[in-house]
């Protein structure tokens, strides 16, 4: 009889930590999940945010070169008006 008793303690042992381990997988794997998604997460974001930065330092870049132009643009629209207004005050 103390036989079975041991056998049975030991099963039930073994199996408890079994039902542990299982416990520990079931609760620690989505944990690990949400930080590697969250890792990934972290660096998508800090990958749009340099984009962004770079993107408004383009953007800014050729916004001063169409100002720059559209002054030119500007001038030589003025300097034609003055020219014609000659011309048309002269006639």
């Amino acid at each position: 009889m103390p036989e079975s008793i041991t056998i049975a303690w030991m099963f039930s042992f073994i199996l408890s930590i079994l039902l542990f381990i299982g416990a520990l997988y079931v609760v620690f794997r989505p944990i690990v999940n949400l930080n590697k998604t969250i890792v990934k997460l972290d660096t998508t974001l800090t990958f749009i945010q340099k984009d962004c930065t770079r993107r408004e330092k383009d953007n800014a870049k050729e916004h001063d070169e169409f100002n720059d132009k559209l002054d030119e643009h500007e001038d030589t629209l003025v300097d034609h008006e003055n020219r014609i207004g000659k011309i048309e005050y002269t006639e």
